[in-house]
């Protein structure tokens, strides 16, 4: 998801953005669509890889790393299997003790897709 802002501060990234607020950088939506296409893959290990790197990307742009994330929040179709959401999990956080929490809530998303992510996180001072 990709959309102008009118605020100065306010980064864009392929397919989802976040903002800075006061030190605080909230993502938007990390969706599962393909870059390159714009289409949602219909594997789900190709869809969660696909938010494992944005959410990746992300970090690196807001020069931080797992540590300052406050929670990862999932929203996903429906419960069940787990396993396409947390077996990238420690591949894209491999220290466990920098991991952070996550939640998942049932939610509506676009059609085909099985998850999107919102991160916010609190960078240090300096």
């Amino acid at each position: 998801m990709s959309h102008p802002s009118p605020r100065p501060d306010f980064f864009t990234l392929r397919d989802r953005a976040a903002s800075f607020d006061r030190g605080l950088p909230v993502t938007s939506a990390i969706l599962t669509r393909d870059a390159e296409t714009g289409e949602i893959p219909a594997a789900k290990v190709r869809q969660v890889a696909h938010c494992c790197v944005r959410f990746n990307e992300t970090l690196d742009a807001a020069r931080s790393d797992p540590l300052d994330v406050a929670r990862v929040g999932m929203k996903i179709p429906e419960f069940g299997d787990g396993s396409p959401t947390s077996a990238p999990w420690p591949e894209t956080c491999p220290n466990p003790q920098c991991r952070p929490a996550r939640h998942a809530v049932r939610s509506e998303l676009p059609e085909g897709g099985i998850i999107q992510m919102v991160a916010p996180a609190i960078l240090p001072e300096g």
